[in-house]
């Protein structure tokens, strides 16, 4: 069973466990609608029956095996405008931990986590808007731990690449610690700009050609940049300037597989 976490300033300390549920992004969203928690309550789970993932997929999870969970942040301090800052600053907390225990890690836009080609993470951020500012936010997130065996061959876990077996409670307490940080980071409002900075560092494609599938065919590209609302910048091979992309405009291909990376 997993407990709170008494070594961090904001993330974990109010906990709430559940053996089995449908979606921990669900029941996060009806507890800040019923003003039952405060900031950084996390809801965890070993058994995820309905998880989601970005633009309608599924979060698919063997039980007991994975890291479950979502955490309820309330960046009222963070214009809407900015908010793609959010995911970026999930994104690294999740490329740290990781990259405590294996390398070649790599953020896939907008806040999927690689290991040598195969997704081993996901994040859904969902938020509440509230004026001009961001009243709440539900930070759904799935890291792949134990799980050996998955139904597509881009899937991977950090049994699989780091060749150990985890305590997952042990491990949830050492990444609430990485996203604490990473989250009082970002609410000092003073290092957006590091967050971006180290965010595109560290993303897949970033200033380097790779494959993609743009209007059915598939393109050479490069990733310039990231605007501030999160869209993706890339310079087309043989296209004149820069295009910019937001979600399901534009799918990634790994060469090696023939398939879309998405």
């Amino acid at each position: 069973m997993y407990k709170p976490i008494h070594n961090t300033l904001i993330i974990g300390k109010k906990l709430i466990y559940l053996p089995s549920c449908h979606s921990t992004n669900d029941i996060a969203a009806e507890l800040v609608l019923n003003g039952l928690v405060e900031e950084g309550a996390v809801v965890i789970t070993d058994n995820q029956t309905g998880g989601k993932g970005q633009r309608g997929t599924k979060w698919i999870s063997e039980p007991s095996q994975n890291l479950m969970l979502s955490v309820i942040l309330r960046p009222n301090f963070l214009p809407v405008a900015e908010q793609f800052l959010i995911s970026q600053m999930v994104a690294l907390a999740i490329y740290d931990y990781l990259s405590f225990y294996t390398n070649d890690v790599k953020i896939k836009w907008p806040n999927d986590i690689y290991i040598s080609s195969k997704k081993v993470s996901g994040t859904l951020i969902e938020n509440s808007i509230q004026g001009a500012a961001i009243s709440s936010s539900v930070v759904g997130i799935g890291i792949n731990m134990n799980q050996t065996v998955f139904e597509t061959l881009r899937s991977t876990s950090l049994a699989l690449e780091a060749g150990i077996n985890v305590n997952l409670r042990q491990e949830f307490e050492k990444f609430a610690q990485v996203l604490d940080a990473g989250y009082l980071r970002l609410k000092s409002m003073k290092n957006n700009q590091m967050i971006r900075d180290l965010y595109l560092k560290n993303l897949y494609g970033y200033q380097k050609p790779v494959t993609f599938k743009y209007q059915n065919e598939k393109v050479i590209g490069v990733v310039t940049g990231i605007e501030n609302n999160g869209r993706l910048l890339v310079k087309i091979t043989g296209r004149p300037g820069i295009y910019d992309f937001g979600l399901k405009e534009i799918e990634w291909v790994w060469d090696e597989l023939s398939t879309p990376f998405s």
